[in-house]
């Protein structure tokens, strides 16, 4: 397959991610990721430093396999989760796609990100970097792993799966 095949199929991925999370379609979502996957959104140590392992250090966010990424999606679907109550609308941007690495089964993405999203009649946002791993399955390409660099990391009321 070559690179501009590869760019096509992983720019058409992380959008479907992103639209996904807007229309709430929480099962397209997970059928989006690996098993085995990974997300995870590192703290700042400084203004230009970020932890580096999220078993040793406080992480923003990390979730390691697809049981955790479903039992967050079930805990907004049952009303379990108070600071998803009412559901956030959001709108998920993603831009600069660029492929950093890839052999004929896997793939390091690279891309920006902006979400804007609209809660207790508040408009909110964040924006940052996406690293994605993307790995060929079942004829189809998932996300792997997800590294979010959150450049405003001031959260002023919740950060959660869907706002990333």
């Amino acid at each position: 397959m070559d690179k501009g095949q590869l760019q096509q199929e992983a720019t058409e991925l992380l959008y479907r991610e992103g639209l996904t999370l807007d229309r709430q379609q929480w099962d397209d979502w997970l059928a989006l990721w690996t098993d085995d996957c990974e997300l995870w959104i590192p703290a700042w140590i400084t203004e230009h430093e970020q932890i580096t392992d999220p078993q040793r250090e406080i992480s923003l966010l990390y979730l390691s396999g697809k049981n955790y990424l479903k039992e967050r999606t079930d805990r907004v679907l049952k009303g379990m989760s108070p600071a998803s109550v009412p559901m956030p609308r959001t709108c998920h941007s993603v831009s600069n796609i660029l492929i950093d690495a890839y052999t004929s089964d896997s793939m390091t993405v690279q891309s920006v990100f902006r979400v804007d999203y609209y809660h207790h009649k508040k408009v909110y946002g964040f924006f940052g970097h996406y690293t994605h791993q993307l790995v060929q399955q079942a004829g189809g390409w998932k996300i792997h792993k997800k590294q979010v660099t959150l450049m405003n990391d001031f959260i002023s009321e919740v950060l959660d799966v869907y706002l990333i």
